[in-house]
């Protein structure tokens, strides 16, 4: 687990992903999920879960936010705070990790539950050994 950042400085970027959990489609895990993704410029993505009764569909709040922000142009970023509905924090999952790690490989993941639980790490630290771009020449 990387260091903790001051907690003012993540305030705002972990509130937007609280109330992106709001948002949140969950009839079949009925587990809120929220992600704010903060770009290199500032800007902040936000993002939900969107479950289907066809699982495998459903997407996950972190790619709901990065599909948004790369839908915009943006590609760069620095952070993103995921929220649950759970009282522990919920990790992204692999997939998740893998999507993130195509456009920053470096990014920091501050992970939240719905109590007071929270824990950050760098990317990295969630998924060593990530698939590249240039794992594919």
């Amino acid at each position: 687990m990387t260091a903790e950042p001051e907690q003012d400085d993540t305030h705002s970027l972990e509130r937007s992903a609280r109330e992106a959990s709001g948002m949140a489609y969950s009839p079949y895990s009925d587990i809120r999920v929220g992600a704010a993704l903060e770009a290199e410029d500032g800007r902040v993505f936000t993002g939900c879960n969107v479950e289907n009764a066809s699982y495998g569909l459903t997407l996950c709040a972190e790619r709901t936010a990065l599909f948004k922000a790369v839908s915009e142009g943006v590609k760069s970023f620095r952070r993103i705070a995921v929220c649950s509905s759970l009282p522990k924090t919920l990790m992204p999952c692999g997939a998740c990790r893998q999507v993130l790690a195509e456009f920053a490989p470096d990014l920091e993941v501050i992970v939240l539950g719905d109590g007071d639980e929270r824990q950050v790490y760098g990317l990295g630290e969630l998924l060593p050994g990530a698939l590249r771009r240039g794992d594919l020449a």
